[in-house]
């Protein structure tokens, strides 16, 4: 009778870890082509999310994704309406999953003919650059617009579709501002397929991986993901990048 009562406890000590393991991840993300967005089919697609899936197929766990501004994505980890929030770095304040499969190329777009030389450009007294007001930027980016006293000019923007992208790129067609600091990954998307008459300056900005960001709450699922993101093999990443960006991207 004794040795049934402890099997029984040890069945009930197995049930409940299970149930522990497997539930939903609920994971937020801002739209940010080609890392994560919702496609014309309404469907959740991007590197980062083929990744992560990849990563999770096998798991007890089961991924839902969720598309909101970047700040609500913050809030929701915050209060814990998210277990983690793509696309955050040092600056936002969160613990990260140490594993990177995005990287935020910061670069200066101009308008196309507005400089016959980069030179020029760096030889005004103070250009005008636009952010966009909702993200933190990191140190080195901030330190590098004071390296070319620029004159910051914020704005909010929000993304819900490719039409929307060439949006952010109309304050250069009346010299509003000299330059918009993008990520150019997505800057070239929206060039292409806007057909938008921007270039980029050549010498490079700043670069700056991003990761998973999650509140400390959920430190022990944060640490069995980061286990299985490792585990996903390079020539399966490599084949993600390629399915989105091309292979001589």
């Amino acid at each position: 009778m004794r040795i049934f009562f402890i099997l029984l406890l040890t069945l009930f000590s197995t049930c409940a870890k299970a149930r522990t393991d497997s539930r939903t991840v609920h994971i937020c993300f801002e739209r940010w082509w080609p890392y994560s967005f919702i496609n014309e089919q309404k469907q959740v697609r991007g590197i980062e999310v083929d990744v992560i899936k990849s990563a999770l197929v096998s798991s007890p766990y089961r991924v839902t994704f969720h598309e909101l501004p970047y700040r609500r994505c913050l809030a929701g980890v915050a209060d814990g309406t998210f277990d983690f929030t793509l696309h955050v770095d040092e600056a936002d304040g969160f613990p990260i999953i140490n594993v990177s499969f995005t990287t935020w190329q910061l670069s200066l777009a101009v308008k196309k003919g507005r400089f016959s030389s980069p030179d020029d450009f760096y030889q005004l007294t103070a250009p005008r650059v636009m952010i966009s007001e909702d993200y933190s930027y990191p140190e080195a980016a901030v330190q590098g617009l004071k390296e070319i006293k620029a004159a910051i000019v914020q704005r909010s923007f929000y993304e819900q579709n490719h039409d929307d992208g060439k949006k952010f790129f109309s304050v250069l067609n009346n010299n509003r501002v000299d330059a918009v600091l993008v990520d150019k990954v997505w800057a070239l998307e929206m060039i292409r397929r806007h057909q938008l008459e921007v270039d980029f300056l050549p010498r490079p900005f700043h670069a700056e991986q991003q990761f998973m960001g999650y509140n400390i709450a959920n430190q022990a699922m944060a640490k069995r993901i980061e286990s299985l993101l490792e585990k996903v093999p390079v020539k399966r990443i490599k084949a993600i990048e390629i399915k989105y960006l091309g292979d001589d991207f």
